[in-house]
C-alpha cells in the first residue's frame, strides 16, 4: 500500500472516530435535557397540587424536624458504610478505614442529587476507593453490585413483611397472603441464585449474606424514619407499617434513570402511594419534598468533602 493511500486511510479512520464521539456526545447531551424536562415536568405537576393550607403548616419548628431527620440519615449511611467494608472485607482484606469510607458515602450522596439513577453516587465511590486502597476497578464494581443487589433484596424483604399487616393495600392490589409467600420465596430463591454467581467471583457464605441483607434493612429504613418524622409533622394518620410498603416502591423508582437524580419520580411515586392510604395529596407532596431536603442537607455535606478531596489530591494525592 502507498503511503498516501495509508495517510488517507488513517485520516478517513480518525474522522469517523471524530463522527462517533460527537454522536455519542450528543445523545448524552439529548438524554440529559430530557431527563432535566422530566424532572421539572413532574415537579412543576406536584407543585400545582400543593394548597396554602398545607404550606400554613410549615413553622419554624420544622427546622428542628429536619435536623432529627438529618442525624437519622447519617445514621442510615452509618450502617450502609458498615455494609460496604464488610464487602469490601470479604473480597480482599485491607484496613479499610470506616470513617475514611463514610466520607466516600457522603461524597457519592451529593453526586446522586442530581446524576440519574443514584449511579453517580456509586461511580464516585468506585472511584475513591479504587484510588484510595489500590484496589482494581472490577473488585470495586463487585462491592458495589452486592451492595446493590443486597439492597433491592432487603426492600423487597421490607415490602413483603409489612403487606403481611397491611390490609388497606391488600385488598386495593389484590395481594393476598398466598400472593406475598410466593413472592417471599421467589425472593429467597433469587438470593441463591445471586450468591450462586457471586461465588464465582470470591467467597460468600451465607452467614455473610445474613449480615449483609440486615445492614441493608438497617440503611433502607433511614428514608421510612424520616418521612415517619415528617408524617408526624403534619399530624397525618399513616403509620410506619404503611411507609414499608411505599418506600420501597419509591426507591426502586428513583434507581430508573428517567429523571434528574430521581427528581419528581421520587415525589410523584410517594404521594401516590400516600394518597392509597387517604393522606391528602398536598400533605404528601409536603412530605415528599421535605424528604428531599434532608437528601440535599446531606449532600451538600458530600459536597464540602469533596471539594476538600480535591484540594488533597492536587498536593498530594491518596496514601
Amino acid at each position: 500500500m502507498k503511503k498516501s493511500d495509508r495517510m488517507s486511510d488513517g485520516i478517513e479512520a480518525v474522522a469517523s472516530a471524530d463522527e462517533k464521539v460527537e454522536t455519542s456526545g450528543a445523545r448524552r447531551l439529548f438524554l440529559l435535557i430530557a431527563k432535566i424536562v422530566v424532572s421539572f415536568t413532574l415537579l412543576a405537576y406536584l407543585v400545582t397540587k400543593l394548597d396554602f393550607t398545607s404550606l400554613a403548616k410549615l413553622h419554624g419548628d420544622v427546622v428542628w424536624y429536619i435536623l432529627v431527620s438529618s442525624i437519622v440519615m447519617l445514621a442510615a449511611l452509618g450502617f450502609m458504610t458498615v455494609r460496604w467494608r464488610f464487602v469490601l472485607m470479604l473480597i480482599e482484606a485491607k484496613n479499610y478505614s470506616l470513617r475514611m469510607l463514610y466520607e466516600f458515602y457522603l461524597i457519592g450522596s451529593f453526586f446522586n442529587i442530581f446524576i440519574p439513577g443514584a449511579i453517580g453516587g456509586d461511580a464516585m465511590r468506585l472511584y475513591y476507593v479504587s484510588k484510595a486502597y489500590h484496589l482494581s476497578k472490577a473488585k470495586s464494581l463487585l462491592a458495589v453490585f452486592i451492595e446493590r443487589v443486597a439492597g433491592l433484596f432487603a426492600l423487597g424483604l421490607i415490602l413483603m413483611f409489612s403487606l403481611l399487616f397491611n390490609e388497606t393495600i391488600r385488598s386495593r392490589l389484590d395481594f393476598g397472603f398466598t400472593l406475598i409467600a410466593v413472592s417471599t420465596l421467589g425472593m429467597l430463591m433469587a438470593l441463591v441464585i445471586a450468591k450462586y454467581f457471586i461465588q464465582k467471583k470470591m467467597t460468600i457464605g451465607y452467614k455473610d449474606m445474613a449480615v449483609v441483607l440486615l445492614l441493608s434493612g438497617l440503611g433502607q429504613f433511614g428514608d421510612i424514619v424520616i418521612s415517619y418524622i415528617f408524617v408526624q409533622y403534619f399530624n397525618l394518620d399513616i403509620t410506619i407499617l404503611n411507609l414499608m410498603s411505599i418506600m420501597p416502591l419509591v426507591y426502586v423508582a428513583t434507581v430508573v434513570p428517567v429523571s434528574l437524580g430521581g427528581v419528581g419520580v421520587r415525589e410523584g411515586v410517594m404521594t401516590a402511594g400516600m394518597a392509597l392510604y387517604g393522606v391528602d395529596v398536598s400533605d404528601a407532596v409536603m412530605v415528599s419534598f421535605l424528604l428531599y431536603l434532608v437528601k440535599i442537607v446531606i449532600g451538600l455535606a458530600g459536597w464540602f468533602l469533596y471539594i476538600r478531596s480535591g484540594k488533597k489530591e492536587k498536593e498530594n494525592g491518596y496514601a
